[in-house]
């Protein structure tokens, strides 16, 4: 573009400019003799007046030849302006917000909306008028003394919006928990609570994020604010989890790394040799903690299950190195509030992403706390029977008869039925035979009794059990239930088994199998006779 092109430009720009403020204040001297409705719509006039304006002093500021005297005195005035604004919004919220404080709650949802709707004007007025202090910068005007009190003012409302946004989440929740208990003809009021709160809730959420967009600009602190703006309402995919904040948070520890190592570097070599002995002091610690422990958790009147007693000392054993690591740390001159106040932020979005490993966790302790099993047994759990051969506080090893080895998470135990078959130190062994009808039985029950008399392993007390149970459709069944001790059971029973046979082969006494009789009604005597000449027909011819 030609140098008169520019200039003409330029013209033209700044009358568009003079005759938008010349009207502006023609409708602002206007508005002061109105009064309802024609007050509105004059107000919404200079709005979007307003707008033409500063979309005009954006686009001036774009070019590079501009009039800088013309625009620094259009931005003064517009400073001028956003600072009546601020506080005649801020007067007008205080307003609103007795007048709904004294009204119905029927009346407060109608009168609510203009409400709301100033709160976020307000924070609109905030981002623009920082607009105007930086185009000002921009014009080499020095702005110090009107960026710090703007910069605090809008902090303050910033965790002001912060605190009421949780307020109304936090009353809001109650009042849905109140709601299930009541019958549906009684929760009309609360419901329409509720509608209020969220309305606020919204509005708030509005509010604070563009708080935070402009607190950006001015080096306002805001990671603590994006982190209860998260936690309030939940949304995963707020700026919170943006680079911005991430960039800001690693700045921020990085700056205060430098400004202590070079407040600290004469010192260096005696804070590294603190940390040293402080670590190695906690290793010490740790190891006769660690023997301590294990005797305290092996005393009988505990009855604590070995998986409890490794958790115990493993634990107690890393709390030891992580309060020692800390103290090591704040010894060395590192402030740890931005450290803690990062873990904090990391173990939200870490619980996000591994919220299956939390939960495998949760069950691991809660297979601690109750001990449905220990090391050693024999168990059958999620579709998988094994001994336990090791437990951890997300998974459990399983290894198969067949030695195989299984990791199954602890969740899905957890979740299913748990059948331990080693938990008790006695079972009973329910064997069931058979012999036939034509068989004796007074015969039978002596055999099983002297079988299991002549068994060491089999118990007295209980009194096994040899009873007929059953009259199958081929076969007398028993019942034989022996008591045995539980690492007894599979052998007893298969030996059990294995005597039984012999001895019943010995006493000729008949184990039966499904058998059946068939009996033919001929009613046609002449067409058997047919039949079985033909059939011996046909074998002569084949010979």
């Amino acid at each position: 573009m030609s140098s008169f092109a520019q200039q003409n430009e330029d013209v033209l720009s700044k009358s568009e400019i003079t005759q938008i403020t010349n009207t502006m204040k023609d409708l602002a001297d206007k508005a002061k003799t109105l009064k309802g409705e024609r007050l509105s719509i004059v107000q919404l006039e200079i709005y979007n007046m307003n707008e033409r304006l500063r979309q005009e002093l954006s686009n001036a500021m774009d070019r590079t030849d501009h009039d800088t005297k013309f625009l620094t005195e259009q931005i003064q005035l517009q400073t001028k302006y956003y600072d009546f604004y601020l506080k005649y919004v801020e007067k007008k919220l205080d307003s609103l917000q007795d007048d709904i404080e004294q009204s119905s709650k029927e009346d407060r949802l109608l009168k609510q909306i203009p409400l709301n709707e100033m709160r976020v004007a307000q924070a609109v007025l905030y981002s623009e008028q920082y607009q105007n202090y930086a185009w000002l910068q921009k014009l080499d005007v020095n702005i110090d003394d009107a960026i710090k009190p703007f910069a605090h003012r809008l902090e303050e409302l910033a965790h002001y919006t912060s605190a009421a946004l949780n307020y109304s989440l936090k009353h809001k929740k109650l009042l849905q928990s109140q709601l299930k208990g009541l019958p549906t003809g009684q929760t009309d009021q609360i419901n329409l609570e509720v509608s209020y709160l969220q309305r606020d809730i919204d509005t708030y959420s509005k509010a604070l994020s563009l708080l935070v967009e402009t607190g950006d600009s001015l080096n306002v602190n805001t990671v603590e604010l994006r982190y209860e703006l998260f936690v309030a309402t939940g949304d995963i995919t707020h700026d919170l989890l943006s680079w911005a904040v991430l960039k800001s948070t690693v700045i921020s520890w990085a700056s205060q790394f430098s400004s202590w190592f070079i407040s600290n570097s004469p010192n260096m070599i005696l804070n590294v040799f603190m940390f040293i002995l402080i670590m190695v002091i906690a290793r010490i610690l740790a190891q006769f903690a660690q023997k301590v422990l294990k005797k305290a958790v092996r005393a009988p009147h505990l009855k604590l299950s070995n998986l409890m007693q490794q958790f115990i000392v493993s634990m107690s054993v890393k709390m030891i190195f992580c309060v020692a690591l800390l103290i090591a740390l704040a010894q060395v001159g590192l402030d740890l509030t931005p450290v803690i106040a990062g873990l904090g932020v990391a173990s939200i979005i870490i619980g996000f992403a591994l919220q299956d490993t939390l939960s495998n966790f949760a069950s691991g302790m809660m297979l601690l706390i109750y001990r449905p099993f220990d090391e050693g047994d024999w168990i059958n759990a999620a579709g998988v029977e094994g001994t336990v051969s090791n437990v951890s506080l997300v998974n459990t090893t399983i290894r198969t008869f067949d030695n195989e080895v299984l990791l199954v998470p602890n969740s899905k135990i957890w979740m299913e039925v748990i059948i331990n078959r080693t938990y008790e130190k006695v079972r009973r062994v329910d064997m069931v035979f058979g012999i036939g009808y034509k068989d004796s039985i007074p015969k039978a029950e002596k055999i099983f009794e002297e079988i299991l008399a002549a068994d060491e392993r089999v118990l007295k007390t209980p009194a096994p059990i040899i009873k007929v149970n059953t009259l199958n459709e081929s076969s007398v069944d028993f019942v034989v239930r022996p008591w045995v001790r539980t690492e007894d059971y599979v052998d007893v029973m298969r030996d059990c088994t294995r005597e039984v046979k012999m001895r019943f082969d010995e006493a000729g006494i008949n184990i039966p199998f499904p058998q059946r009789d068939v009996h033919l009604h001929i009613s046609n005597p002449e067409a058997l006779i047919a039949v079985k000449q033909t059939t011996s027909e046909n074998s002569n011819r084949d010979a």
